[in-house]
């Protein structure tokens, strides 16, 4: 039989203390244990809870345990709070590529106009180029009889009559054998040329011994009529003669007009005045003449005079 003294609670492991003189009692538990008992005494009694659990409950509370348990609340409390706030975050800034520009105050509007700006330019450049090489395409159209090439052109460029209008700035180049004053009858075809390009007029000069009072005139063609260039006529007189004449740009529906009657085997003109007309033939010198300029302003708009 072992006679050890116990020096332990059975029952809750605290140390023993003694109770009498042959008794030890557990302060914690209540449990009273003979000395030299080798069982549980019949009074040695428990508490009356044997439930862990319970006895847990009845241990001393320690105060640091409950500043650990209040500081840990306060941080979960803390992360849950900047969740939400980093959740928000996360929500409006994912929106950001469909926010409107004018309402941040972070964007340079210089910078956003800088960068719209090459995408209008370049627009308008191929707008603008588009519109002229249509209207260059439509007036090589209206010279189709006209015909040249880069040798033709350079010769006849070459040969022509040119001044230069310091006023103006532009050069007029005409044919050798147009007239050079308004008082000599005739018609002709001339350029003018300045920065922005090549223009062509149409002058037609009348002279007789009373005035006319020329309106408007037409043109015939080996029998087809052209009246739909009627530009305005000026007048002066001397020396017992009156002289009328006009001078404007040739619209490039009148191109194709021109090219007939610069190719044409018969070709005239008639003057229509207040109260008679005149139809005069336009002889094969004026024909050539025209022919020429019509070569030479073809040429320009290929670019023959840019090429070697």
């Amino acid at each position: 039989m072992d006679t050890q003294q116990p020096d332990k609670c059975k029952n809750c492991g605290a140390a023993l203390q003694p109770s009498t003189a042959a008794t030890l009692k557990c302060n914690y538990c209540g449990s009273i244990f003979e000395k030299t008992a080798t069982a549980v005494s019949p009074q040695a009694q428990p508490n009356g809870n044997n439930n862990p659990s319970q006895q847990v409950k009845n241990y001393p509370v320690d105060p640091s345990a409950k500043q650990v348990n209040s500081g840990c609340g306060l941080a979960v409390l803390i992360f849950i709070i900047l969740a939400a706030v980093l959740a928000l975050l996360i929500k409006y800034t994912g929106q950001g590529s469909s926010y409107n520009l004018s309402d941040s105050t972070a964007v340079d509007s210089s910078l956003l106009h800088n960068t719209i700006k090459p995408a209008r330019d370049a627009s308008a450049a191929a707008i603008a180029k588009a519109e002229k090489d249509s209207t260059l395409k439509s007036k090589l159209k209206e010279l189709s009889l006209i015909e040249v090439d880069a040798a033709t052109f350079k010769k006849l460029y070459r040969n022509t009559r040119r001044r230069y209008d310091q006023f103006s700035r532009s050069t007029f180049i005409y044919d050798q054998t147009s007239p050079r004053y308004i008082n000599v009858k005739g018609i002709f075809v001339y350029l003018s040329q300045d920065t922005t390009g090549n223009e062509l007029r149409l002058t037609t000069q009348y002279t007789a011994d009373n005035w006319l009072f020329i309106n408007s005139m037409s043109f015939n063609a080996d029998g087809e009529n052209f009246n739909d260039f009627s530009p305005k006529f000026k007048r002066d007189n001397g020396q017992g003669m009156i002289w009328e004449w006009s001078d404007e740009p040739v619209p490039d529906l009148n191109l194709s007009m021109l090219a007939k009657i610069a190719t044409a085997k018969r070709a005239k003109i008639r003057y229509d005045g207040e109260q008679y007309y005149n139809e005069l033939t336009i002889t094969a010198a004026q024909k050539a003449a025209i022919k020429r300029q019509l070569q030479v302003y073809k040429g320009l708009l290929l670019g023959y005079d840019k090429t070697r």
